[in-house]
């Protein structure tokens, strides 16, 4: 395909051809048209101290954006009927968020348990050791916390919240914020495992 006939190309044309064809050509056209949008977001990230908090490096972010852009064009869902810089919108920032899951202590403590007993000797156990820690984990709970407002039970958001707040050295219990919300312990906790699902969709859906 000639260079000139690539650049005339829309980007649905562009998509469909990385899609069905992997065509090069097409996903350099795309790349043009589309890294600054990525790097805005990578800026976007670092400057709210995401990547540091999550020991994440930035300039690695910036070399991935051939990658992002490539995995945003081969996953983009025509039937969604949004905008391919939407789509990469989106992409970028749950590529942002893949990264810190292993790195960042809010995810290993969001691990549910079976019982109200046991979620709750976990949550003990579970506070911030230092300051530093409870810097480090800000900057993910609030892009946690941006992607459960989209949750149609708003309830949800608020549980979060409650129970991972930086500002509180420890995890609040089940028993705690079943006392502020006015319900059972169970129902938090079920409100709990539905934002979790929540968020593990959400992440899957863009990695």
């Amino acid at each position: 395909m000639e260079k000139t006939n690539i650049e005339k190309l829309d980007d649905v044309s562009l998509i469909k051809n990385i899609q069905f064809h992997n065509d090069e050509e097409s996903l350099l056209e795309l790349h043009k048209r589309y890294q600054n949008m990525y790097f805005k977001q990578v800026h976007k990230f670092s400057n709210t101290g995401f990547f540091k908090s999550n020991n994440i490096s930035k300039t690695d972010m910036i070399n991935d954006s051939v990658f992002v852009i490539y995995d945003s064009a081969k996953t983009y869902d025509f039937e969604k009927n949004i905008k391919y810089i939407t789509w990469l919108g989106n992409k970028s920032k749950f590529y942002f968020l893949n990264k810190s899951i292993k790195k960042d202590r809010i995810f290993s403590l969001m691990e549910f348990k079976d019982t109200e007993k046991e979620l709750d000797e976990a949550s003990a156990k579970a506070s911030f050791e230092s300051s530093e820690i409870e810097r480090v984990n800000s900057s993910t709970f609030k892009e946690v916390i941006s992607v459960l407002k989209s949750h149609p039970d708003k309830r949800i958001k608020k549980v979060f919240e409650k129970r991972y707040s930086p500002e509180s050295q420890k995890v609040a219990t089940w028993k705690t914020i079943s006392k502020d919300f006015n319900l059972s312990s169970q129902t938090i906790i079920n409100l709990h495992n539905k934002g979790i699902n929540f968020l593990r969709k959400k992440i899957e859906k863009f990695i």
